[in-house]
Protein backbone atom coordinates (compact mmCIF):
# COMPACT_ATOMS: atom_id res chain seq x y z
CA UNK A 1 0.00 0.00 0.00
CA UNK A 2 2.03 2.14 -0.61
CA UNK A 3 0.14 5.71 -1.81
CA UNK A 4 2.08 8.96 -2.37
CA UNK A 5 2.24 11.46 -0.22
CA UNK A 6 0.35 14.61 -0.87
CA UNK A 7 1.09 18.20 0.30
CA UNK A 8 -1.40 19.88 2.40
CA UNK A 9 -0.66 23.42 1.23
CA UNK A 10 -2.86 26.45 2.88
CA UNK A 11 -4.44 28.39 0.70
CA UNK A 12 -6.70 31.66 1.63
CA UNK A 13 -10.15 31.31 0.71
CA UNK A 14 -11.57 34.83 -0.38
CA UNK A 15 -14.98 36.03 1.88
CA UNK A 16 -16.88 36.57 -1.31
CA UNK A 17 -17.17 34.94 -4.77
CA UNK A 18 -16.23 37.37 -7.71
CA UNK A 19 -19.16 38.47 -9.38
CA UNK A 20 -19.23 39.34 -12.99
CA UNK A 21 -21.85 41.46 -14.45
CA UNK A 22 -23.61 39.86 -17.26
CA UNK A 23 -25.62 42.46 -19.83
CA UNK A 24 -29.14 41.18 -21.68
CA UNK A 25 -28.35 41.06 -25.07
CA UNK A 26 -32.59 41.33 -25.84
CA UNK A 27 -35.58 41.50 -23.65
CA UNK A 28 -36.77 37.43 -24.81
CA UNK A 29 -34.54 36.12 -22.63
CA UNK A 30 -36.11 36.19 -19.40
CA UNK A 31 -36.21 34.16 -16.29
CA UNK A 32 -38.90 31.64 -15.70
CA UNK A 33 -39.63 33.85 -12.46
CA UNK A 34 -40.45 37.17 -14.56
CA UNK A 35 -42.23 35.12 -17.17
CA UNK A 36 -44.44 33.67 -14.32
CA UNK A 37 -44.68 37.13 -12.51
CA UNK A 38 -46.24 38.20 -16.74
CA UNK A 39 -48.53 35.32 -17.42
CA UNK A 40 -49.97 36.29 -13.85
CA UNK A 41 -50.98 39.67 -14.47
CA UNK A 42 -52.29 38.71 -17.90
CA UNK A 43 -54.31 36.07 -16.09
CA UNK A 44 -55.78 38.63 -13.36
CA UNK A 45 -56.48 41.27 -15.93
CA UNK A 46 -58.91 38.34 -18.47
CA UNK A 47 -60.13 37.09 -14.92
CA UNK A 48 -61.56 40.44 -14.16
CA UNK A 49 -62.90 41.16 -17.43
CA UNK A 50 -64.73 37.57 -17.11
CA UNK A 51 -65.99 39.08 -14.29
CA UNK A 52 -67.50 42.49 -15.14
CA UNK A 53 -68.53 40.56 -18.16
CA UNK A 54 -70.32 38.34 -16.46
CA UNK A 55 -72.06 40.46 -13.88
CA UNK A 56 -72.95 42.64 -17.29
CA UNK A 57 -74.97 39.78 -18.38
CA UNK A 58 -76.55 39.06 -15.42
CA UNK A 59 -77.46 42.63 -15.14
CA UNK A 60 -78.82 42.83 -18.63
CA UNK A 61 -80.80 39.46 -18.06
CA UNK A 62 -82.81 40.48 -14.66
CA UNK A 63 -83.37 43.47 -16.66
CA UNK A 64 -84.84 41.83 -19.34
CA UNK A 65 -86.95 39.40 -16.96
CA UNK A 66 -88.29 41.84 -15.18
CA UNK A 67 -89.64 43.57 -18.57
CA UNK A 68 -90.81 40.88 -19.58
CA UNK A 69 -92.94 40.55 -16.46
CA UNK A 70 -94.16 43.80 -16.90
CA UNK A 71 -94.93 43.00 -19.96
CA UNK A 72 -96.97 40.68 -18.64
CA UNK A 73 -98.75 42.40 -15.95
CA UNK A 74 -100.05 45.42 -18.28
CA UNK A 75 -101.35 42.02 -20.27
CA UNK A 76 -103.39 41.13 -17.52
CA UNK A 77 -104.03 44.79 -16.71
CA UNK A 78 -105.84 45.36 -20.08
CA UNK A 79 -107.70 42.51 -19.78
CA UNK A 80 -109.20 43.28 -16.37
CA UNK A 81 -109.89 46.55 -17.63
CA UNK A 82 -111.67 45.24 -20.52
CA UNK A 83 -113.60 43.15 -18.64
CA UNK A 84 -114.97 45.74 -16.31
CA UNK A 85 -115.70 48.19 -19.26
CA UNK A 86 -117.95 45.11 -20.17
CA UNK A 87 -119.11 44.68 -16.74
CA UNK A 88 -119.98 48.87 -16.17
CA UNK A 89 -121.76 48.63 -20.23
CA UNK A 90 -123.74 45.84 -18.91
CA UNK A 91 -124.39 47.45 -15.22
CA UNK A 92 -125.23 50.89 -17.05
CA UNK A 93 -127.82 49.28 -19.37
CA UNK A 94 -129.89 47.13 -17.15
CA UNK A 95 -129.83 50.17 -14.56
CA UNK A 96 -131.32 51.87 -17.51
CA UNK A 97 -134.03 49.12 -18.08
CA UNK A 98 -135.00 48.42 -14.47
CA UNK A 99 -135.06 53.03 -14.16
CA UNK A 100 -137.25 53.15 -17.05
CA UNK A 101 -140.80 54.63 -16.11
CA UNK A 102 -142.45 51.82 -18.84
CA UNK A 103 -140.98 49.10 -16.81
CA UNK A 104 -141.92 50.89 -13.40
CA UNK A 105 -145.46 51.15 -14.32
CA UNK A 106 -145.95 47.76 -16.22
CA UNK A 107 -144.62 46.37 -12.54
CA UNK A 108 -146.93 48.89 -10.58
CA UNK A 109 -149.68 47.86 -12.86
CA UNK A 110 -149.02 44.18 -12.65
CA UNK A 111 -148.01 43.54 -9.34
CA UNK A 112 -148.94 46.16 -6.97
CA UNK A 113 -152.79 46.41 -9.31
CA UNK A 114 -152.13 50.16 -9.56
CA UNK A 115 -153.48 52.06 -12.44
CA UNK A 116 -153.08 55.44 -14.14
CA UNK A 117 -155.49 57.98 -12.56
CA UNK A 118 -158.04 59.87 -14.92
CA UNK A 119 -156.95 62.73 -13.23
CA UNK A 120 -154.48 64.53 -11.43
CA UNK A 121 -154.69 67.20 -8.88
CA UNK A 122 -151.70 69.15 -7.59
CA UNK A 123 -151.00 71.43 -4.39
CA UNK A 124 -150.72 75.21 -5.13
CA UNK A 125 -148.39 76.68 -2.21
CA UNK A 126 -146.52 80.31 -2.06
CA UNK A 127 -143.07 80.31 -3.12
CA UNK A 128 -140.68 80.50 -0.33
CA UNK A 129 -139.19 83.68 -1.83
CA UNK A 130 -142.50 86.26 -1.79
CA UNK A 131 -143.24 85.09 1.91
CA UNK A 132 -146.26 87.91 1.91
CA UNK A 133 -147.52 85.79 -1.09
CA UNK A 134 -150.92 83.82 -0.57
CA UNK A 135 -153.28 82.32 -2.53
CA UNK A 136 -156.36 84.30 -3.66
CA UNK A 137 -159.44 84.73 -2.52
CA UNK A 138 -161.26 83.40 -5.25
CA UNK A 139 -158.81 81.07 -7.00
CA UNK A 140 -158.72 77.52 -5.73
CA UNK A 141 -156.08 76.13 -3.94
CA UNK A 142 -156.44 72.92 -6.20
CA UNK A 143 -156.01 72.67 -9.33
CA UNK A 144 -156.88 69.60 -12.08
CA UNK A 145 -154.56 68.84 -14.53
CA UNK A 146 -154.12 66.61 -17.78
CA UNK A 147 -152.56 62.96 -17.18
CA UNK A 148 -148.82 64.35 -17.91
CA UNK A 149 -147.35 65.50 -14.70
CA UNK A 150 -146.32 68.89 -13.84
CA UNK A 151 -142.51 70.01 -14.00
CA UNK A 152 -140.74 69.66 -10.91
CA UNK A 153 -139.52 72.10 -9.42
CA UNK A 154 -136.39 73.48 -7.72
CA UNK A 155 -135.43 72.30 -4.73
CA UNK A 156 -135.58 75.20 -2.93
CA UNK A 157 -139.49 75.51 -3.42
CA UNK A 158 -141.50 74.03 -1.08
CA UNK A 159 -140.00 73.51 1.64
CA UNK A 160 -140.85 70.65 4.49
CA UNK A 161 -143.89 69.48 2.24
CA UNK A 162 -141.63 68.93 -1.18
CA UNK A 163 -138.91 67.46 1.02
CA UNK A 164 -141.75 64.80 2.32
CA UNK A 165 -143.13 64.07 -1.27
CA UNK A 166 -139.97 63.24 -2.64
CA UNK A 167 -139.27 60.87 0.42
CA UNK A 168 -142.37 59.32 0.18
CA UNK A 169 -141.60 58.80 -3.73
CA UNK A 170 -138.09 57.58 -3.85
CA UNK A 171 -139.07 55.25 -0.76
CA UNK A 172 -141.97 54.09 -3.68
CA UNK A 173 -139.38 53.38 -6.08
CA UNK A 174 -136.67 52.08 -4.45
CA UNK A 175 -140.10 49.24 -3.14
CA UNK A 176 -141.12 49.19 -7.17
CA UNK A 177 -137.81 48.53 -8.26
CA UNK A 178 -135.76 47.01 -5.78
CA UNK A 179 -138.31 44.15 -4.95
CA UNK A 180 -138.87 43.29 -8.65
CA UNK A 181 -135.94 44.72 -10.15
CA UNK A 182 -133.66 42.24 -7.90
CA UNK A 183 -136.20 39.08 -8.49
CA UNK A 184 -135.75 39.61 -12.50
CA UNK A 185 -132.03 39.09 -12.09
CA UNK A 186 -132.33 35.51 -10.13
Amino acid sequence: MGAAARKIAQTATPSRPVLKVVRGGSTRTRTRAQASAAADGVFRVLALCMVILAMAGVVRVSLAARAAEATIDAWELRSEVKAAQLSIKALEADRSALASPSRIEALACETLSMSKPAEVCYLEYPVTDEPAATPEEGAESVRAAEASPAPAPAPEEGGLLRTMMDLAASEAQVLLVGDMGLGSLR
